[in-house]
């Protein structure tokens, strides 16, 4: 096919080979696979950037808290702090923290990142209540 013929091809828009924005690969057009295969294609979930900004917002604050309170736990680890503190003290912060980075890694479900959030503030408040009882 010389180059005229293909350019005229290309303007009429009678090529069957022209690759089409937004269209799959496999050329279903519509993300969707084609109707005689008998499956469609799962699309994956979207993350909300409002659920997102929520997420890193409240993980924020417990940080902010979680350092102040790391801070006066290392007064009391180096100090004269009990034998239980130590150990019970550094499992809640590891577990906060990954309490926390699994909201993140669910953010794409609904209530699931909500539920992590909580649990970490949990994981905060008996750090808390570990520093008061030191």
């Amino acid at each position: 096919m010389s180059s005229t013929e293909q350019t005229s091809t290309f303007l009429s828009g009678s090529a069957v080979d022209i690759p089409r924005q937004g269209a799959s690969p496999l050329g279903g057009g519509d993300g969707a696979a084609s109707a005689g295969s008998g499956t469609a294609a799962a699309e994956p979930q979207r993350v909300r950037l409002r659920r997102l900004a929520g997420v890193a917002v409240w993980a924020l604050a417990l940080v902010l808290a979680g350092s102040a309170s790391a801070i006066v736990g290392l007064f009391h680890i180096f100090g004269d702090g009990p034998g239980w503190f130590t150990p019970a003290f550094i499992t809640t912060g590891v577990v906060g923290m990954l309490l926390t980075m699994m909201a993140f890694a669910t953010l794409r479900f609904k209530g699931v990142p909500w539920m992590f959030m909580g649990a970490a503030s949990v994981t905060l408040l008996a750090a808390f209540a570990m520093l008061s009882m030191a």
